[in-house]
């Protein structure tokens, strides 16, 4: 489990990787982390890929294109009067500030009969829980099946947060947070999986995952209830204050709970016997901080047909680290569309990968220099479908297509508008820059890598998914900054490996892959002596250790001094004062990082 930290400003920049820092703020942006849970299975849940996409900043236009569905919808920021009701093959994902209010009856937003949908980044609010009949914030209802809700911020939903019930099914709630304010006077009940004792026709579905959701305060129960369905409760933080229980069980209830966080509870199961027989309820290595009742649980829960690699919090050091990830990533915290690109990351159980974290940024640019003819391409395609007529680009924003930017600097940005076209592609921009299609726009956008070489790197955009091709090129010339001689030996020495590359992603505390890691793997070892290369200062000499194990690593020989982490692209991972003569830290990937002790530091390669 890695440690991180809670804090929701990191207060750093990094000068030549890192090495020298200085007090910065900025807003947590999470990681794209991958689909995983029942949301996986029956086939899988795809959202509006492989349709069209639109920019909505209208309630009007919200209500009209969610309702139609085959889309993808992004949500401008703003405020939008639900209720929004959602159809089949969509994907509504909302800018940083999307907001969907409860009307005064009625939902926020609803699935009825739904198929294959998928909600992130937005906020849904409530108009505060009272103890009188009426719809939840958002609902899942009436058969609807492969839903995934990802990222979202439900809070004072007046009868609920959000409830999955009627045969809904293949159902995941992940990195979500669920809360109410003084705005909700009774009923705080957050989220009921299966509506009543004498609704049958639920046996058989109601399959559903929460995963890395947090219910803080102001939730009294329900977190969730579940009556008939086979539900997953792993890896989340339970920590409101106000509960009288966590989990409940009740008639016909197959709850896997595995693997949480329950701190200052006053009861993190409970068993509902008066409506019927439990099937089972199975509580699995959670961490429990004062909980005022013990509940064992009772029978063998079923197990999933889904791989998902849990987070250990066997100890409170391990609970905490995934408390405080949870606190901070939970919630619409993901980057706007186009930003991160990816609005569908591939799920856990099918895409392999040796990486802990999606990244954060699925487009990826050229780090090859101007002159070089294998130079990579970043695109973003609409749709697989091809469309009719002429294509063409037209270019729009305050940047040139020619522009000369420094070492380090960011562009200024600019996009070419697409007609008779689903896509784009760009070749040849430097490193840290890329493309990446928001709606019928292509943004050519991003900071010059520090390690980008100087000169000039003609790109090219063309057209995809039409039946004829279009093209725009420009020109960025990229200029070389000066760089004192301790800082330019520590970046000439990083830029010269070859396997100085990393994921763009922030770090996370979350150990998020297709496969269960081994606490210790021979094959993610470090054992050669290149993969802990002392960085060269002028006049000191190597005083601490670092020992590699995997994604583990031992800081030997620091006591009493700073120890700095960043990663190759020079973002803080960690920055605290070491106490003991041995420190443990792991880390949140794969790749290649500066571990910095006072003054000296040492590259590390993980593998």
């Amino acid at each position: 489990m890695t440690k991180f930290f809670s804090s929701a400003k990191f207060a750093v920049t990094a000068l030549a990787f890192g090495l020298a820092l200085s007090t910065n703020s900025f807003a947590v942006v999470s990681p794209d982390f991958p689909m995983a849970g029942f949301a996986t299975q029956n086939g899988g849940t795809t959202g509006g890929k492989g349709y069209g996409e639109v920019t909505v900043s209208t309630t009007a236009d919200l209500a009209k294109y969610a309702s139609a569905g085959n889309k993808i919808i992004y949500v401008k920021p703003g405020t939008y009067a639900g209720p929004i009701n959602v159809g089949s093959n969509v994907t509504i994902y909302g800018y940083q500030g999307a907001v969907i209010t409860q009307p005064t009856t009625g939902s926020a937003m609803k699935l009825s009969g739904s198929k294959n949908v998928i909600i992130r980044n937005l906020k849904f609010q409530g108009i505060g829980a009272h103890d009188d009949d009426d719809e939840d914030c958002l609902q899942v209802n009436h058969e609807s099946k492969n839903v995934w809700i990802d990222h979202v911020d439900i809070y004072d939903g007046h009868d609920g947060n959000l409830d999955i019930t009627n045969a809904s099914d293949y159902v995941t709630i992940s990195w979500t947070k669920f809360s109410y304010t003084s705005k909700s006077t009774g009923h705080q009940f957050s989220n009921l999986i299966g509506n009543s004792k004498t609704k049958t026709s639920d046996r058989g579905h109601l399959n559903v995952t929460f995963h890395h959701t947090w219910w803080a305060d102001g939730v009294v129960e329900r977190m969730p209830r579940v009556r008939f369905g086979k539900v997953h409760v792993a890896n989340n933080l339970f920590d409101s204050k106000n509960t009288s229980y966590c989990v409940r069980a009740a008639v016909e209830a197959d709850i896997r709970i595995e693997n949480n966080v329950f701190l200052n509870v006053q009861k993190a199961l409970d068993l509902y016997t008066s409506d019927g027989a439990i099937t089972a309820a199975q509580m699995i290595n959670n961490y429990e901080e004062n909980v005022k009742k013990k509940e064992a649980g009772m029978g063998t829960a079923f197990k999933p047909s889904y791989t998902m690699a849990l987070t250990d919090v066997s100890t409170q050091a391990k609970a905490y680290a995934l408390r405080d990830s949870i606190k901070l990533y939970a919630g619409a915290t993901l980057p706007d569309p186009g930003t991160s690109g990816n609005v569908t990351p591939a799920s856990s159980s099918s895409a392999k990968s040796s990486s802990s974290v999606a990244s954060s940024s699925s487009v990826k640019s050229s780090s090859s220099i101007a002159s070089s003819s294998s130079v990579k391409s970043s695109s973003s395609v609409a749709s697989s479908s091809s469309v009719s007529g002429s294509a063409s680009l037209t270019k729009h924003g305050t940047g040139s297509a020619t522009q000369t930017v420094a070492q380090g600097g960011a562009v200024e940005e600019f996009y070419f508008t697409i007609a008779g076209a689903t896509g784009a592609t760009v070749t040849g921009l430097p490193e840290g820059v890329s493309g990446t299609l928001k709606g019928s726009d292509f943004y050519i956008s991003g900071t010059v890598s520090k390690t980008a070489a100087a000169g000039a790197y003609k790109f090219t955009v063309s057209t995809t998914g039409g039946s004829s091709t279009a093209t725009k090129t420009g020109t960025i010339t990229v200029t070389a900054v000066a760089q004192s001689s301790s800082s330019a030996t520590s970046s000439s020495s990083i830029a010269s490996s070859s396997s100085a590359k990393s994921s763009s992603s922030v770090a996370s505390s979350s150990s998020f892959t297709s496969d269960p890691i081994p606490e210790s793997s021979s094959a993610e070892e470090s054992s050669s002596s290149e993969e802990e290369t002392a960085i060269a200062f002028a006049g000191m000499e190597s005083g601490f250790k670092v020992a590699v194990n995997g994604k583990s690593i031992d800081i030997l020989n620091a006591a009493g001094k700073q120890l700095i982490i960043l990663d190759i692209q020079g973002r803080l991972i960690l920055n605290k004062r070491v106490s003991t003569a041995s420190d443990n830290v792991v880390l949140p990937r794969t790749g290649m990082y500066i571990v910095r002790v006072g003054s000296l530091a040492k590259r590390v390669n993980i593998k």
